[in-house]
């Protein structure tokens, strides 16, 4: 049976194996073995959690890692910088994180795929982009990401990627811009389970623009009668119309409606509106005018 004394010897190489000090323990004669190894152990757990692969690539994403520091981590842990990688932020809808950790880590087995929890609803996959082509795309990831979350832990994933960062050091940029992209994502594109910050369209364009030009554009369209939200049944028959790109009998067929039913709802809405969607440059107009609502809506600090 190993004694106190022993243990504490144990303890002792432990830590020195894990910092590369050689540290010496001076207690008085009344020091109490058991309760010196716990607080030695609670020293150990504390230095390998900081100096864990899993702190220094949290540290990495957040940008709060220098160069030279980055250099000397990646050493430590014998990672290549100089190696093109996607990096993934995958969202939920509640925080049922250690399923969807634990899914994500039997879908990623491979050494150079990299899960971080980035706490609260979020965890980011890092994957070597040649493991990605050998699949087909990191969007086809993306996409069976969020089929298996939504099969095997039952919750509601969104994935969101950017351009593959060439180097450890271009992870922090690749995480801001998958950042960018789910908030884009949320504002324009709520439907979209996948968010590609290269594809982000108009949404992009109108998360640049001051509010007060938004609050001009929408004046300019609707006068001081900018329309609130619109009843289920209206919604629906608008999304059903753009998304059969206008065509009113393929809309109706959908909707289950007479299309004298689908042209009287279309006048409803214009008389509403006083935008015509049944015409292109209306239709453009509204999808435009409905996306500033959004982005108003979401509240932007600027």
């Amino acid at each position: 049976m190993v004694n106190e004394e022993e243990k504490l010897r144990q303890s002792m190489e432990e830590l020195n194996r894990l910092t590369g000090l050689n540290l010496t323990l001076e207690a008085d004669e009344h020091a109490d073995a058991a309760e010196m190894i716990e607080k030695i152990k609670q020293i150990s757990m504390a230095w390998r959690e900081k100096n864990s692969k899993t702190t220094f690539l949290t540290e990495l994403l957040r940008g709060e890692l220098s160069e030279a520091e980055i250099a000397s981590r990646a050493a430590r842990f014998h990672l290549v910088s100089a190696e093109p990688r996607n990096l993934f932020i995958i969202e939920t809808d509640d925080e049922s994180s250690d399923m969807v950790y634990k899914v994500l880590k039997q879908m990623f087995t491979s050494s150079g795929d990299w899960i971080v929890r980035l706490g609260g609803k979020r965890i980011a996959l890092i994957r070597l982009v040649s493991r990605d082509r050998k699949s087909g795309s990191a969007e086809e990831t993306a996409r069976m990401t969020v089929d298996m979350l939504n099969v095997e832990a039952m919750v509601r994933a969104r994935v969101a990627f950017a351009e593959p960062a060439e180097t450890l050091e271009g992870l922090p940029g690749a995480y801001q811009d998958a950042l960018t992209a789910l908030t884009i994502g949320r504002i324009f594109y709520s439907y979209d389970t996948v968010i590609n910050f290269s594809r982000l369209g108009i949404g992009r364009l109108i998360n640049e623009l001051p509010v007060k030009v938004c609050e001009q554009f929408l004046k300019e369209v609707y006068g001081d009668n900018i329309p609130d939200e619109f009843d289920e049944e209206t919604q629906t028959t608008i999304d059903t119309f753009f998304s059969n790109n206008l065509n009113i009998s393929e809309t109706a067929r959908q909707l289950y409606l007479h299309r004298n039913t689908l042209v009287y709802r279309l006048e409803k809405l214009h008389q509403l509106t006083g935008l015509d969607i049944r015409l292109f440059e209306d239709a453009m107009t509204y999808k435009v005018a409905s996306m500033v609502r959004g982005y108003l809506k979401s509240g932007p600090e600027r």
